[in-house]
């Protein structure tokens, strides 16, 4: 009938308005130049913050606890030869226990400021104020490796504040030990005087998990006379032993959590390639807080590559990124 298609238009002329509303004008392409090393061959790091820049070109707060959605990555080169080059791009692996360590750290965070303000009359925090961590202490101790969005001319864009969090104990010192936080690889410093602290190094040893040996058979059950009275062979033993030595104790390290100073401390390379004629172009992954890895290495000294990030588009204003 004319009237019920006319309504069945609208409804979906409804639904496209409403999905579009949602998708505010972003600038979701950042464009970055990162110089290798002045020793051919040698492979070198470079680390972006997905939030911090997106929050420079939009000229408001990206928040970094979310999973940003890099759609694509295009490198282009003018100089390197064909197959004597890499690039490779890495991440905080998004797994449940990267996930659970970054909650309970922003957790302890608020607590902590909580704690202090539960006296001040107002208010007294700032306005862009937002819990930020690192992505290794590599990143951390590595400003002169930190990449910064261009324009078309190679002019730097003008940034404002970005200060990563900070925790403050009282524990081995006389007064008070601030410090800051990153996601993968061991503590830096001591009891007293932490630099930072690994939040999934943390995580794993504040946790209780399971045992190994489960489930725990007191003595060797094929021996059992009741349990032998049917064994006319030596077949119902051996699918016993089988049965209770196999599998009895988990996949992955009892005591180690992936992301801590010795089961994967580095961060997980999401993609890997190398230039052809110039040029290269990586398929999309998600980025854990928005924090990137850049490895590179040319047969050219000081060689120059261009990074285009693009951002998946989406709801949080404007690109792709899921709370964490």
């Amino acid at each position: 009938m004319p009237g019920h298609k006319s309504t069945a238009m609208k409804k979906k002329s409804s639904k496209r308005s409403r999905s579009s509303a949602k998708l505010q004008p972003t600038v979701r392409t950042l464009r970055y130049e990162l110089t290798n090393s002045g020793t051919p061959g040698n492979e070198t790091s470079h680390y972006i913050d997905l939030a911090k820049d997106l929050s420079v070109l939009n000229r408001r707060l990206y928040r970094q606890g979310r999973d940003y959605h890099v759609k694509k990555i295009t490198i282009v080169s003018s100089n390197t030869p064909n197959g004597e080059n890499r690039v490779s791009v890495s991440t905080v692996p998004h797994n449940w226990v990267s996930q659970m360590a970054w909650k309970r750290a922003k957790t302890t965070w608020d607590e902590m400021n909580k704690t202090a303000s539960a006296q001040v009359a107002g208010n007294i925090t700032g306005t862009w104020a937002d819990f930020k961590l690192y992505m290794s202490t590599d990143h951390r101790t590595a400003a002169a490796s930190m990449l910064r969005p261009r324009d078309n001319g190679g002019t730097q864009y003008d940034e404002g504040e970005w200060t990563y969090s900070l925790l403050v104990t009282p524990d081995g010192t006389t007064s008070a030990n601030p410090f800051n936080l990153h996601m993968l690889g061991g503590h830096s410093g001591s009891v007293g005087a932490w630099n930072s602290v690994g939040v999934i190094k943390s995580f794993g040893e504040s946790r209780a998990t399971v045992q190994t040996g489960d489930p725990n058979v007191p003595g060797t059950v094929s021996d059992d006379p009741l349990v032998n009275v049917f064994d006319y062979g030596t077949a119902v033993d051996e699918v016993l032993d089988i049965l209770e030595y196999s599998n009895d104790a988990p996949p992955y390290d009892i005591d180690e959590y992936p992301g801590d100073d010795t089961n994967g401390p580095k961060p997980a390379v999401a993609q890997d390639t190398t230039l052809v004629d110039g040029r290269a172009t990586m398929a999309g992954f998600t980025a854990f807080c928005g924090l990137l890895e850049i490895e590179s290495k040319s047969a050219i000294a000081s060689d120059v590559f261009s990074l285009l990030v693009e951002l998946a588009p989406g709801p949080y204003r404007g690109v792709k990124a899921d709370v964490i």
